[in-house]
């Protein structure tokens, strides 16, 4: 009878061939199935014992090894895919917001697209993030690892003008001729600023960003917490301009752009002096508009 060479290959993983301790003969004795291990060898009377893994261990394969091995424990970030069981090892993943990376042989976190860039891919235990820049009429105003561009607003939609055209790290604003001449165009400008700290943080060294810090306008003029910003690491820096965001007033805020291009932030300032130019310019012809319908 012809036998199959995967057949074959089955047969002799089952078998395993020993010489009889004490005629020297050889025996062909049974391996042991998966989930058991080699209790005692088999002799000329005797056939193989075969005994169930114990907790904790496990075998794959047929064998002849006279002791289970022992369950793997997942590593850092990773959480069990399916629990050990005695003829299957541990097998774990990297838990969510991270994949495995072969280059460290270890779990990462996925890769945050940052404003301007939504997620094309979103990460999975296997793999990374996939970023791409958002196209002409979407934006992404957030660092993410899954946030997807969105749909720039229409502003004609709602009889609004544009106060800020869109970009691709943040929507554009819209607003009507009542809104704009009850509100100081500042305000306008102050919706952006943290996404705009963001993009800054991307590209400023931290002497720069000490800079920033000391210089950045308060409300009674003189900076109490100067000598606090010399000492904080990028992280704290973050945090304290973060936290004067969330305060500051319109004077504040128009005062920026001049602030960063005196720490040499030139084409920052630059960016922020255009956006407040073109409220101010939206909000002036709101007036005129006023103006022509009263003659």
């Amino acid at each position: 009878m012809l036998v199959s060479v995967d057949a074959s290959m089955a047969l002799h993983a089952q078998t395993f061939k020993k010489d009889d301790r004490y005629s020297g003969l050889p025996l062909v004795c049974d391996s042991c199935p998966p989930g058991t291990y080699l209790r005692a060898h088999c002799s000329a009377t005797r056939k193989s014992d075969c005994a169930k893994c114990p907790n904790g261990s496990y075998t794959e394969f047929w064998n002849h090894i006279s002791k289970c091995l022992r369950c793997s424990m997942c590593a850092e970030n990773q959480v069990v895919k399916q629990e050990c069981s005695p003829s299957n090892n541990c097998e774990c993943e990297c838990k969510d917001d991270y994949y495995f990376n072969k280059k460290y042989e270890a779990c990462v976190k996925h890769k945050e697209c940052l404003p301007g860039y939504g997620a094309n891919t979103t990460g999975t235990p296997q793999q990374d993030t996939e970023c791409v820049q958002c196209q002409d009429g979407f934006y992404s105003e957030v660092s993410s690892a899954k946030a997807t561009c969105l749909a720039q607003s229409n502003c004609k939609v709602g009889g609004l003008r544009v106060v800020l055209k869109g970009q691709p790290w943040h929507d554009t604003l819209c607003a009507s001729c009542d809104d704009l001449k009850s509100r100081d165009g500042a305000e306008y400008l102050h919706e952006i600023l943290p996404t705009f700290f963001i993009q800054l943080y991307q590209t400023m060294g931290i002497n720069r960003m000490r800079r920033l810090a000391m210089r950045l306008p308060q409300k009674g003029g003189k900076n109490p917490l100067i000598k606090t910003a010399m000492k904080l690491n990028r992280r704290g820096l973050r945090d304290f301009i973060n936290s004067w965001d969330q305060g500051a007033g319109n004077d504040q805020v128009r005062k920026l752009p001049e602030v960063l291009k005196k720490i040499g932030a030139f084409h920052m300032g630059d960016k922020l002096e255009r956006k407040l130019a073109y409220i101010d310019q939206q909000s002036k012809l709101c007036e005129e508009l006023v103006e022509v319908a009263q003659d």
